[in-house]
């Protein structure tokens, strides 16, 4: 966060405050596994790994790509099938004089090697009686924004860009205005006893990521939380 003259503030302790925040009418917080609630709320006491898979045909495609995005250290996947891979996490409160969006606080991702991975700030914004998670990821002369609904998935959580009554969706955000890009997204979130037998601790989360371009599947990447 270097290019940027923050203030000394305290810094948050997960992705949100609390998980409540998001009751809607397609998303009961009440139904949440305990240790889903916890990630969510208290997400820097967790060490994380992952694990990527590039879907044909776009495994080339990755592997160039992957020497722009380690130069620039954003969307810095590895462009082959390989992993575990550790991934360490920093949050930073960003004040309303950077971005005036509602709890934005900066999720700063890394490697092993110190190299960043992933950095984006995190807010919600509500429409009508439906909370979003709200995500800008910088990019040179742009950023990244991608717009998730929330809902229950079995004793977790699911988010997607599906826009078809929603906000939902991913842009680029340019100097002349949005452009709503051809992707999308899902992540689903849950507690390692939603996976028998399991061999993690019970408070152990278990996630994945998938994302189309086009309609067509081109990454997933499996996530595992270990509370600290």
């Amino acid at each position: 966060m270097s290019n940027y003259d923050l203030p000394s503030l305290p810094p948050p302790n997960g992705e949100v405050d609390d998980i409540n925040h998001f009751s809607g009418p397609n998303f009961d917080p009440t139904l949440l596994s305990p240790s889903v609630k916890h990630f969510y709320e208290q997400t820097s006491s967790y060490s994380l790994n992952y694990r990527v898979f590039w879907h044909f045909p776009f495994r080339t495609g990755a592997f160039v790509a992957s020497y722009l995005t380690s130069y620039i250290e954003q969307l810095n996947l590895p462009g082959k099938n390989n992993g575990p891979h550790e991934m360490k996490s920093e949050f930073v409160t960003i004040p309303p004089s950077i971005d005036p969006r509602n709890g934005t606080r900066a999720w700063i991702r890394t490697n092993s090697s110190n190299e960043t991975i992933f950095v984006a700030f995190y807010a919600t914004h509500k429409k009508e009686s439906t909370t979003y998670v709200n995500i800008a990821a910088p990019l040179p002369f742009s950023n990244l924004s991608t717009v998730l609904n929330i809902k229950n998935f079995e004793s977790g959580i699911e988010l997607n860009t599906l826009p078809s009554t929603s906000d939902g969706g991913i842009y680029l955000i340019t100097p002349v205005g949005p452009i709503s890009l051809p992707l999308s997204q899902r992540f689903q979130v849950l507690p390692s006893t939603s996976f028998p037998p399991s061999n993690f601790p019970p408070e152990t989360i278990i996630a994945t990521h998938e994302m189309w371009v086009f309609g067509l599947k081109f990454l997933t990447i499996s996530y595992i939380a270990n509370k600290t």
